[in-house]
């Protein structure tokens, strides 16, 4: 048999280069872990600057089904927007003019 010529060149791949980043949503998303034969629903807090906050597990919700464990974690996100905004609206109304207007009213005429 005959031996392949010695090569002075060798080849490698071609340069690559590394692709961009995914951009990261700006809001919490909800998805599901599978852990041994069930599902644990996670809500994602991108905003989180410390890297173990930003997964919250709700591991005493764990379902049999996925898609169970996905709508539970939606759920869990809709229910502290719709809590934080009536907090936000609260406190709006309390430092709203027309509402410091009435209270000065009540402590002039006491």
């Amino acid at each position: 048999m005959s031996q392949a010529n010695d090569s002075t060149t060798t080849t490698l791949a071609p340069a690559t280069t590394p692709a961009a980043p995914s951009p990261q949503p700006a809001y919490q998303q909800p998805f599901v872990i599978q852990v041994g034969s069930g599902f644990v629903p996670v809500v994602y807090h991108p905003s989180r600057d410390t890297p173990y906050l930003r997964m919250e597990r709700l591991r005493r919700k764990a379902k049999s089904n996925p898609d169970e464990a996905l709508a539970y974690a939606a759920r869990v996100i809709w229910y502290r927007q719709m809590r934080a905004a009536e907090k936000r609206r609260r406190l709006e109304a309390l430092s709203s003019p027309w509402w410091s207007s009435d209270r000065d009213l009540l402590d002039a005429a006491e």
